[in-house]
């Protein structure tokens, strides 16, 4: 289940933060996305390592934690898209199928 969404802007700005669970849990959501842009800039940065292709926008599993997954998707304009799931059973195959279905 998805329980936060956010897009971010090229300069790490927060556009959009939309978390679908309680409001006890949305400042942990918000951390969440905060910490996994310094994931999302380390892949970009470092692409010899983990980072895309040029022609592959999705960045795929930022990191795991104990009851969420984050995944993330960057444009070519470099806004981002985080993803926060407590699905741990997902696969990235079907988090990269359905994130450009929701984007458009």
């Amino acid at each position: 289940m998805i329980v936060c969404v956010a897009v971010v802007g090229h300069q790490n700005n927060p556009l959009y933060i939309q978390s679908f669970t309680d409001a006890d849990d949305a400042l942990k959501l918000h951390h969440i996305v905060h910490c996994s842009l310094d994931v999302v800039d380390e892949r970009v940065n470092n692409p010899k390592k983990s980072g895309p292709t040029l022609n592959d926008t999705f960045l795929g599993l930022l990191y795991p934690t104990e009851n969420y997954k984050v995944y993330g998707y960057l444009t070519n304009t470099k806004v981002k898209f985080i993803l926060v799931t407590t699905d741990l059973d997902v696969r990235d195959a079907d988090v990269r199928n359905e994130v450009p279905c929701c984007i458009c």
